[in-house]
């Protein structure tokens, strides 16, 4: 049987209301007023089917994000696309870096795609480097998937070090996949996006989502970005029409028009909020692995399961046992609210 294997799902698990979830790396902002009345204010064309190609959202990410609006396809959220990708490529070779994000592999093997992975080490921090484009070299594979900053580790991968990758890729005919969903989360995110390859490289997709940053995971909306018209068409393709419904475009419009100063307000708050979440782990003396993203990688001494002792005190983890080259030691926690970060520091000095 299928066993859902995500954070963000503590309420239905449990049937505990106030249960603070902190499986799921969401903007501890929540979503922005202007987009509960956009989407209020869409409910009458619910009986129209949407525009299947989110022509004026496409248009509004275009100019927020200064590129061409064909280079971009709206999906159901990035998972959406992260399983058109493997047959649109027709990839019988995928490479993954592990830990990541498990998406990746599931969309791959769902196309019968055999998977190659590329291991991060505890010794580097879980750091991507050069030995991954060694393995690239090695196993020639037909897609590529880098998370960066990764997801569980928050950690970024060098950005020449991805110019590398996509040079040799290039060479091989292989398609490269940068999943920026948090990237919005980074300071100087402009010095580590993918964004400035687009042009030279038509084996690049660049994946971003409203999901994180916005407060969106239930409205479910993602696009991907590639300068290169024959992959975009075929992602079209390999996936539903009308997989963005009326209400995910006019959400999507109206975060696109605060995007920018929630981003800047969002960025200074998280980051603050994340030291402090980490030095207050640290001290009691489980492993921080430094992140760049809106959540806490660590690993624990301890023999007890801590998302168990946690839910006992009615606040959810993401345990990470379930990672390629993790084990139950390693746990996630999302940045969130100073009020729940405290009580989250409380409850682990209590445990």
């Amino acid at each position: 049987m299928y066993e859902y294997s995500h954070g963000g799902n503590a309420v239905f698990e449990t049937g505990k209301k106030n249960m603070i979830d902190l499986s799921a790396n969401i903007n501890p902002f929540g979503m922005p007023d202007n987009i509960a009345d956009a989407i209020i204010g869409e409910i009458p064309n619910i009986i129209f089917y949407p525009d299947s190609f989110s022509s004026k959202l496409r248009e509004s990410i275009g100019l927020f994000r200064n590129i061409d609006p064909d280079w971009i396809i709206c999906g159901n959220g990035a998972s959406d696309i992260i399983f058109r990708i493997p047959r649109a490529v027709q990839a019988k070779k995928v490479l993954l870096c592990a830990p990541t994000f498990s998406d990746y592999e599931r969309a791959a093997r769902s196309f019968g795609s055999e998977v190659v992975l590329h291991g991060l080490s505890p010794a580097n921090d879980f750091t991507l480097d050069r030995t991954c484009v060694s393995t690239v070299q090695r196993e020639k594979p037909d897609l590529v998937f880098i998370c960066n900053p990764n997801n569980p580790t928050g950690k970024l991968t060098d950005i020449g070090l991805i110019k590398e990758l996509l040079e040799y890729c290039k060479q091989i005919n292989a398609v490269v996949v940068i999943d920026e969903c948090f990237m919005d989360f980074v300071n100087r995110a402009d010095e580590y996006t993918s964004i400035r390859f687009l042009f030279n490289y038509p084996n690049l997709i660049i994946l971003k989502a409203f999901t994180k940053m916005m407060g969106l995971p239930g409205i479910r909306l993602g696009y991907a970005i590639c300068a290169n018209k024959d992959l975009i068409d075929r992602l079209y393709f390999h996936g539903p029409d009308w997989s963005v419904s009326n209400l995910a475009q006019a959400a999507g419009l109206a975060a696109v028009a605060v995007e920018a100063a929630f981003i800047r307000q969002t960025v200074s708050y998280v980051s603050s909020q994340r030291a402090m979440v980490e030095n207050g782990i640290s001290q009691l003396g489980y492993k921080i692995f430094s992140s760049e993203a809106n959540y806490v990688f660590f690993q624990s001494p301890y023999p007890f399961d801590l998302r168990e002792a946690l839910d006992e005190k009615g606040i959810r983890i993401r345990a990470c046992g379930n990672y390629h080259g993790l084990d139950a030691s390693y746990y996630r926690i999302a940045v969130s609210t100073e009020e729940n970060n405290i009580k989250l520091l409380s409850a682990l000095q209590e445990i």
